[in-house]
């Protein structure tokens, strides 16, 4: 069955109305909290120093400041991820899980799977990330293809990590450009309402001076736009699964 850019979206903005109050005593403890502490407590991996002409030196200064960030702060950064991972595989659960668990058995069996969930989370991730820090288009269409991969997991277990991406890849053959541009729209809607919190929080932050009150807020609305973010890239795939599997 072909997807459309609009009727999945449709499909998502419905079961977001429709269950928006289950969502939001479900979400924010998996979702939310952890980007909150990813943005109050952990500054952003360090980036390559352009001003830096020769591409060895640039090369052996980003090593050591990365080595640096992980040193001080990898653990915190895994385990959030960890958390959120876990909140995305209850989700699944609740949605294409063929029985229709309640809340509580939906959980119980979001942590049976987990490790076979977030091995694939991770082989999705990776290269996806890579593509987007690369460039942009092929992370996004690689973020597109592998859409799948976590309802999969959960609607046609038992399947292992690596099965459930090639059924992801199997599914959307032909439907690249579709998933690729829901992909974009979801990560370009959180960039563009996020980006203003972050700049504040760095604004705040400069100097050492700022407000804690002040920067504690403005990483909560940031942290509540990730969490929003993720939550409609799920549905997205949820939804995208739904039509595509039939």
């Amino acid at each position: 069955m072909k997807i459309t850019f609009a009727g999945v979206l449709a499909d998502a903005w419905a079961l977001l109305r429709r269950d928006a109050g289950l969502l939001l005593r479900v979400v924010p403890p998996f979702l939310f909290l952890p980007a909150y502490a990813l943005t109050l407590f952990v500054p952003p991996m360090p980036m390559p120093e352009q001003a830096i002409a020769d591409a060895q030196t640039r090369a052996e200064t980003w090593t050591n400041a990365v080595s640096v960030w992980v040193q001080g702060y990898g653990l915190g950064f895994f385990l959030a991820y960890a958390l959120a991972y876990y909140g995305l595989a209850v989700i699944m659960m609740l949605y294409v899980d063929p029985t229709r668990p309640a809340v509580g058995t939906a959980m119980k069996r979001a942590l049976v799977l987990y490790p076979r969930f977030f091995l694939a989370m991770m082989l999705v991730s990776i290269p996806a990330g890579l593509g987007m820090w690369v460039l942009v288009i092929p992370g996004l269409y690689v973020l597109g293809r592998t859409m799948l991969t976590a309802p999969v997991l959960v609607a046609e277990q038992p399947i292992g990590a690596w099965q459930a991406i090639r059924r992801s890849l199997s599914l959307t053959r032909g439907q690249g450009l579709s998933l690729m541009g829901l992909a974009a729209f979801g990560y370009l809607v959180g960039l563009l309402a996020g980006q203003p919190f972050l700049l504040a929080d760095t604004a705040l932050r400069e100097g050492g001076g700022g407000n804690p009150i002040a920067v504690a807020l403005v990483d909560a609305a940031a942290a509540a736009v990730a969490m929003a973010t993720q939550l409609g890239l799920a549905l997205i795939a949820i939804c995208a699964y739904r039509r595509l599997a039939r």
